[in-house]
């Protein structure tokens, strides 16, 4: 009876982790009777202590700092007829928090919602089906669990513009085939729909194909902590027809919203520690409707028009520093925007650098993280600042 029950939480791990949902290790598993299926429960949460150099007193340039929740998150996941079928759900509360990627706000905001709500179907070995609010597919930046990330957090900088930002009501299939090397994803989703001209939905095609080891889960990964030799290099393609007016208050000039991105990550172990990169190029492009008489304000900004890239470097220590692993981590991006802040063509530079202390994997673990931004332009909106950021994370 014991072997059973260890066989059957270790397929459930498994399926959780194809099923993508960010989780380390499996958490308390409920089987239904008769064998029926299973549900899974799982807290996830990053607490962060945050300073900055810029933001607080009455001309906005006095230190801010803080302590919020990045993310504290429930997640129940459920199995049917050995695996078939299934669902994902998942609450999410972020804040109390002032400081924002680009700014720090006068008063403090907190959000609490559905982060995800889908079906799940395994209609086929290479087909795998999920229907509901799922995560836009296109960028592997934005597909790295984001408790799975190398460094303390995705880019502020790689998502494009939807109503929750990196979700959408919608549908996608995605499987692996040619011995798990090549992986597809396919989606239709909702889009920007308030205020747009047209009423399409939004399509994204994304593949990938790894040379040395698969990587075949949906979600992907900051680093494989030396488990895995990885090369793998990706892309996609994304596009919504009419999905912005250049001019909102005579409903004219509507515009097309496209995005295109390619990508690599590789990891290598060796005897002196375990090194891997990661490099993504991003180009998202409303048809320079930015430029309209009124344009439509979710065709600017940092999910706007844009293009740019980041670079990203991990070392992982051969042996433990006390009870846990050690890795150092730096990464670089340059961003062209179209309108940031009212500042046409705002050109961006991000360098961060860091150290995870891994306790117990990412199940328990100590980042801190220094960041230096800078603009090309400055203005009231858009001032050189430093950040600097501890998190505590713990998975269960």
């Amino acid at each position: 009876m014991k072997l059973k029950k260890l066989i059957g939480i270790g397929a459930a791990t498994s399926c959780l982790l194809w099923a993508g949902a960010q989780t380390a290790t499996a958490g308390p598993v409920i089987y239904l009777p008769n064998d029926q299926g299973w549900l899974q429960l799982n807290y996830e949460m990053q607490l962060y202590g945050q300073w900055r150099d810029t933001g607080s007193g009455g001309d906005g340039t006095d230190d801010t700092a803080e302590i919020y929740f990045r993310r504290n998150r429930i997640s129940l996941m459920g199995r049917l007829d050995d695996g078939k079928y299934g669902f994902y759900y998942a609450i999410e509360n972020q804040g109390d928090r002032r400081t924002q990627p680009l700014a720090v706000r006068d008063e403090s905001s907190s959000d609490f919602h559905v982060l995800d709500a889908y079906f799940l179907a395994n209609v086929h070995d290479n087909a795998q089906i999920r229907a509901g609010l799922i995560k836009d597919p296109l960028v592997r930046a934005h597909n790295v669990g984001c408790f799975f990330a190398l460094t303390l957090d995705r880019s502020d900088f790689i998502y494009t513009a939807l109503p929750r930002r990196s979700r959408d009501y919608g549908a996608m299939v995605w499987g692996n085939m040619l011995d798990q090397k090549l992986q597809y994803k396919i989606a239709a989703t909702t889009g920007l729909k308030d205020n747009a001209p047209g009423n399409d939905l939004r399509y994204t095609i994304r593949a990938h194909y790894s040379l040395l080891d698969a990587e075949p889960a949906p979600v992907y990964f900051g680093t494989y902590f030396g488990n895995r030799r990885v090369l793998t290099i990706g892309g996609g393609y994304q596009h919504e027809r009419e999905a912005v007016y250049g001019n909102q208050n005579l409903a004219t000039n509507p515009n097309d919203f496209q995005a295109w991105t390619v990508d690599l990550f590789g990891e290598l172990p060796t005897r002196a520690g375990t090194f891997n990169v990661e490099a993504a190029y991003l180009d998202v492009s409303f048809d320079d409707n930015y430029l309209g008489g009124d344009p439509d304000p979710v065709s600017m900004g940092i999910d706007g028009e844009k293009n740019g890239y980041y670079a990203q470097a991990g070392y992982l220590l051969p042996n433990n520093v006390g009870p846990g692993q050690l890795q150092f981590f730096g990464r670089y991006e340059s961003w062209n925007f179209a309108n940031l802040y009212g500042v046409v063509d705002q050109e961006l530079d991000r360098l961060n650098l860091g150290v995870n202390y891994f306790l117990r994997g990412q199940d328990l673990r100590l980042t801190l993280e220094w960041s230096d931004t800078d603009f090309e332009v400055e203005n009231q909106n858009t001032t050189d600042f430093k950040t600097v950021t501890a998190m505590l994370q713990f998975l269960f």
